[in-house]
């Protein structure tokens, strides 16, 4: 390829193997010592052609249109040889063709691919391989490129061989600052983007990865946890003045004896709990987040709570275990509830599921037990629970602290 910025164009007559009184009419592209050429649609008479001026000496209205399209034709090819040479690109007949027949491949676009992985993700839904907040996700990143993109470079998409590293920082900065993204939250996008690139990468539409030195790391915060004294500080709160905090509770209990999630126990139909040949009541069900099924063995705490709204009516009519409400006013109400037990953490739906998981742990429950439980895939994310309680710790080392308890050193 060449970047010359001088071009030859030249039309010719070309004899037509059957016998014809005109002939077909071609262009020439002359680049470097490159050419091509190729029928432009017209015809004309060869004794009516003048090849030195590349043009046609006939005075008939149908000459002089022929003349004035190949002026048009003309410069159009030196439209597209300055857009080349204005944003750079390579230039060389073959090219130079390819732009004037409509033919040249048009570039990939970055949010055109990403919606097209979306539809990937979609499918994946439907399948029930990811959730719906999954995909939500990947949604949600490709509005905000588009809104980064519109922001930063003035225009709604750009050309997947256009993504660089710089701008992968600015948009990293894009989420972080203007959309108010925790490290967290900003690493699961950027992640989304990196999965895109790749995809590209594995179809040829780019040749060099953007990401390549980049790592982006998670955060882990510290979970946050109910000790039994503090959970049996709601527990024993009379709310029965209080429906609406009193339901809060009983579901906020139920699981952090169960260890199911918000999304679990919503879901949860009595058709899930069953009892064993040996007369123990289970909890069986897969886990809404991952597909993982959770077996747990239920406690005669959440058998109580279970019991107790037996005949609501949400609960006769839909089959659930328990009438949960929605997972912002659960979050509301524990507040609350957290105020009058005197207890100052944030309680959160999602807390129950650590205290579920720190309680076990805390008394010998083993940590391959409690992964079950609680549905999940990787022990890994089991074993965070570990780090959680220095009781634990304590416990673990007590049988040594007992065998060494009467060594003296001299």
């Amino acid at each position: 390829m060449t970047t010359d910025s001088f071009f030859k164009l030249a039309f010719f007559p070309r004899k037509p193997y059957a016998d014809r009184s005109e002939y077909p009419l071609f262009v020439r592209i002359s680049i470097g010592g490159q050419r091509t050429e190729f029928k432009i649609g017209r015809s004309v008479d060869p004794a009516n052609w003048d090849q030195a001026r590349n043009m046609c000496r006939g005075r008939s209205r149908r000459d002089q249109e022929l003349n004035k399209y190949l002026e048009l034709v003309r410069s159009r090819f030196f439209d597209i040889h300055n857009m080349l040479l204005r944003e750079n690109k390579p230039i060389n007949p073959a090219i130079m063709k390819a732009h004037f027949l409509g033919t040249m491949e048009q570039p990939k676009m970055l949010c055109e691919v990403f919606r097209e992985t979306n539809e990937k993700r979609k499918e994946e839904l439907d399948r029930g391989d990811i959730v719906k907040p999954t995909y939500q996700r990947w949604m949600r990143c490709v509005d905000y490129l588009e809104e980064f993109l519109k922001l930063h470079y003035k225009v709604a998409d750009i050309p997947l061989k256009e993504v660089t590293s710089g701008m992968l920082d600015d948009f990293e900065h894009f989420l972080r600052m203007k959309k108010s993204c925790a490290n967290n939250a900003a690493v699961r996008y950027l992640r989304c983007v990196k999965n895109v690139l790749q995809y590209a990468l594995a179809h040829k539409w780019i040749t060099d990865d953007p990401f390549f030195g980049k790592k982006y790391q998670r955060t882990y915060a510290e979970r946050q946890f109910l000790t039994e004294k503090e959970l049996a500080a709601v527990i024993s709160l009379d709310l029965k003045d209080i429906p609406r905090l009193e339901v809060v509770r009983d579901t906020f209990v139920f699981c952090c004896f169960t260890g199911l999630a918000f999304c679990d126990v919503k879901t949860l139909k009595k058709t899930d709990i069953t009892e064993d040949s040996g007369g123990c009541t289970w909890i069986r069900k897969p886990r809404e987040k991952t597909g993982e099924l959770s077996v747990i063995p239920l406690l005669d705490v959440p058998r109580q709570i279970a019991e107790k709204y037996a005949d609501n009516p949400v609960v006769v009519s839909t089959g659930v275990v328990i009438p949960v409400i929605t997972n912002q006013k659960m979050n509301a109400y524990l507040k609350e509830i957290a105020d009058l037990a005197k207890i100052p953490k944030l309680l959160t739906t999602h807390v129950a599921r650590h205290t579920f998981a720190t309680m076990s742990l805390c008394n010998d429950v083993s940590i391959e037990v409690i992964s079950k439980m609680l549905g999940h895939s990787d022990i890994k994310t089991t074993q965070i629970y570990a780090k959680m309680q220095d009781s634990a710790v304590q416990s673990g080392m007590e049988k040594m602290r007992r065998k060494f308890a009467d060594v003296r050193i001299s």
